[in-house]
């Protein structure tokens, strides 16, 4: 029952944050997702953030397209930026909320079906809108681009390994001069009985501004599948450099509509 579904819940919910595993049956899918991260990111004061993430995704044979709308509450001195949170007005605490930047994607399968076993490979196209208000640090202003290339080698037991590499690149932002730069991300995911999936990954990014640390993190997820048409997720990251959150709780639903 559980395995298809949540390989499309993996395929969708987590194209945003780089982690494009697996196909899914042709469609659309419906997200919504909660975050909460917390981390003083080499600043003096800790800055938390939460956000409430609609999304909708179209699934064809082959390909994935995606639109995510996150609602943003923000407290701290620091902007939110690809997941993460960087300096931007100094050591001024302030608390804001309202619409962050969206993000867009594209997913196009090149070698196999991801969805069968064996090897498949597929390239992904990100674009973060600039629909967040600067002013609040809820984003940068400009628009951001992406490409990665995602790798996926599942076995005939469900056991799966994952590789994504990519490049992010910057809008130019006097106030927030962020760097472009490469990123990875190496995982494991595996089922552990019809309807629970295991997903577990480590990724690194290169630092968004001058003198910083790079973004190093660990996560790992379960996903259960709900019915044939819906699951959820519980997720947590935790950050391995002052460029990261020092924790980051997740929580998401997915359902199909018919």
């Amino acid at each position: 029952m559980g395995h298809s579904f949540i390989r499309a819940f993996l395929a969708c919910t987590l194209t945003a944050t780089s982690i494009s595993v697996f196909a899914a049956p042709p469609g659309l899918l419906m997200t919504y997702s909660f975050d909460s991260l917390s981390g003083k990111f080499g600043q003096a004061e800790e800055t938390k953030a939460k956000s409430f993430t609609l999304g909708a995704t179209l699934v064809g044979e082959d390909y994935r397209a995606s639109l995510f709308v996150p609602y943003i509450s923000l407290e701290g001195p620091g902007t939110l930026v690809a997941g993460t949170v960087t300096g931007g007005s100094g050591n001024a605490r302030r608390s804001q909320q309202g619409l962050g930047d969206m993000v867009a994607t594209y997913t196009q399968d090149i070698v196999g079906g991801i969805q069968s076993k064996g090897f498949a490979m597929s390239a992904t196209g990100l674009v973060k809108i600039a629909s967040g208000d600067e002013e609040k640090g809820l984003g940068t202003g400009k628009t951001d681009y992406g490409l990665q290339a995602d790798l996926a080698y599942r076995f005939d037991n469900g056991f799966g390994l994952t590789a994504i590499v990519g490049r992010q690149y910057y809008g130019d932002t006097p106030e927030l001069p962020l760097l472009n730069g490469n990123y990875a991300t190496l995982g494991v995911n595996f089922p552990l009985s019809e309807a629970l999936f295991i997903n577990m990954n480590t990724s690194q990014r290169d630092e968004l501004l001058a003198g910083t640390e790079k973004r190093k993190e660990r996560a790992i997820s379960a996903v259960y599948a709900l019915d044939q048409t819906s699951a959820l997720q519980f997720g947590y990251t935790k950050g391995r450099s002052t460029a990261s959150p020092d924790d980051v709780f997740s929580f998401s639903y997915v359902s199909q509509v018919e």
